[in-house]
């Protein structure tokens, strides 16, 4: 294994390991940031698809991607516990370990593009767009799901 290639692997285990740590952990959420959060990452997800070479499987890629985000990031907000917070305006979150794996295959599946199409950039560019369309819109869309699962919770009796 060439050394940029095993420094690029212990940065991805680094990276899956804290976000291993941080999702199988309660978080508290401010409420108000949740949509903040939703939009930037569609935001920066599209800056980095948009300079993309145009082909059929970039568009076909990235509507794939699209797609799946929302289910899963639908999936994952709906099956994420979701409790009142310690101060007013927040929200403890729990969320599904198994929804986690999922994210972590797009990520493997992203490192493992990069090398499978070293001779067609191309695909790998419109695969690799499409695993970014995917965990876009899948952090996104469980965001403004706890944001409308805390607006429920936190809502006033009346």
């Amino acid at each position: 294994m060439e050394k940029q290639t095993a420094i690029q692997v212990v940065i991805y285990l680094v990276v899956i390991g804290l976000f291993l740590r941080r999702v199988l952990t309660t978080q508290t959420m401010r409420v108000t940031v949740l949509p903040v959060v939703a939009v930037a990452f569609i935001v920066l997800g599209g800056f980095g698809i948009a300079y993309s070479p145009r082909t059929p499987y970039q568009l076909v890629a990235v509507a794939i991607g699209i797609v799946l985000g929302i289910v899963l990031g639908y999936l994952r907000g709906r099956h994420s516990q979701v409790t009142p917070g310690p101060r007013p305006g927040t929200i403890r979150v729990k969320s599904s370990p198994v929804l986690a794996a999922v994210i972590i295959a797009a990520l493997v599946v992203r490192l493992g593009v990069r090398y499978a199409f070293v001779n067609d950039p191309a695909t790998g560019f419109a695969i690799s767009d499409g695993t970014i369309a995917f965990a876009v819109l899948s952090v996104a869309v469980a965001r403004m799901m706890l944001f409308f699962a805390a607006r429920r919770i936190i809502a006033p009796a009346v």
